[in-house]
């Protein structure tokens, strides 16, 4: 993303003032990844950049954030598009498994194995592997990866032939490789062969312009999947998932907004058919504890700031302001009063927000 103030990008190269993100300037075709926020902008011209490529792209993200969606654009941008890509998440498959579904096994080397069994990476030969949740692969597997994105050859578990095949690896984490290489849970030297090509996906809450469009995409898939008809999302709906912090990103408003057209009982989603945590999003700041305390769990008492570090003072106002307004029904001029601000300036921080 680009640093207003110092006018560099992500990777720290510099961008032109007059160089402004838009779709049009994309090659591939990503009208199913909604968004023309600044951020999201960005992560769909990192996927152009990197689609044609053969490396291995690194993608980041939290829980929700839609890493499986921006991995499935990059294979089909690719020149591996025309294949099936083969996705498999590395924390639901059995440790002691791993091994063999990653690389296959020879019969008879191990226990139960009657047959020889052809791994996921030569399942993908000539297409894409993509490794959900990287950061779940057994220490003990991990060189062996590494050995295999060097060499382009895997060797089945009880065999001795070095087998060549052409896959190309996507990975994803929703956890900091950086941080868990620094408490020794994850390999400096397959997080830096990991990290050459890295797409960090923004939270809900830090492109909060694009929530309206996805939750009307959201509300037009559950009805065409269902037999309700919901036609509209209600203005201090729109209000309340604003002033919200969405800990479970896009995952999470698709799972409401299919709550909500249940329970509609009309043609427009109302207040009432959220969640109790999404119609008082004061009471559900981010859920964090400050560093201090995280270090030191015994600690009897530890402050908890009511919004994610790095929050900017107009994004704390701006979410307090709206989330005060509908706390007020819309009522602008109780919404001044509760806020200690005359109605004229209200109305001036709302035009602002284009509200």
């Amino acid at each position: 993303m680009q640093n207003q103030k110092t006018g560099k990008n992500t990777y720290g190269d510099l961008v032109s003032p007059e160089t402004s993100l838009s779709r049009e300037k994309l090659h591939g075709n990503y009208k199913s990844i909604l968004g023309e926020s600044a951020g999201h902008l960005e992560v769909l011209q990192q996927v152009d950049m990197f689609a044609k490529s053969s490396q291995t792209v690194l993608i980041s993200g939290e829980t929700g954030t839609g890493k499986e969606l921006i991995a499935a654009a990059l294979h089909a941008e690719s020149l591996r598009g025309g294949h099936t890509m083969v996705v498999v998440s590395c924390a639901e498959i059995a440790e002691n498994l791993t091994e063999s579904e990653l690389f296959g096994h020879e019969r008879g080397a191990f226990t139960g194995a009657d047959q020889q069994h052809i791994g996921l990476f030569e399942t993908a030969s000539r297409s894409t592997l993509f490794l959900d949740e990287i950061g779940e692969l057994p220490m003990r597997l991990q060189p062996k990866l590494l050995r295999v994105l060097q060499e382009n050859k895997i060797r089945r578990m009880g065999g001795t032939a070095q087998i060549p095949v052409s896959v190309r690896v996507l990975a994803a984490t929703n956890i900091d490789l950086k941080e868990a290489v620094a408490a020794g849970k994850f390999r400096r030297d397959l997080y830096e062969r990991l990290k050459s090509l890295h797409i960090q996906l923004p939270a809900l809450r830090e492109r909060r312009e694009d929530i309206p469009a996805l939750a009307k995409h959201f509300l037009i898939k559950e009805n065409n999947s269902s037999s309700r008809k919901v036609a509209d999302i209600n203005s201090e709906v729109l209000l309340l998932f604003d002033a919200y912090s969405w800990p479970g990103n896009i995952r999470e408003l698709e799972g409401i907004i299919g709550r909500a057209v249940l329970l509609a009982e009309g043609s427009e989603i109302l207040p009432p058919y959220l969640p109790s945590d999404v119609r008082t999003p004061q009471a559900h700041a981010l859920p964090s504890a400050d560093a201090t305390a995280a270090a030191n769990p015994n600690a009897a008492e530890y402050f908890v700031l009511p919004f994610p570090i790095g929050t900017t003072l107009k994004e704390i106002e701006k979410s307090a302001i709206l989330a005060t307004l509908a706390r007020e029904n819309g009522n602008q001029s109780k919404t001044a009063k509760s806020l200690g601000i005359d109605r004229r300036t209200l109305h001036n921080k709302l035009r602002d927000y284009n509200m």
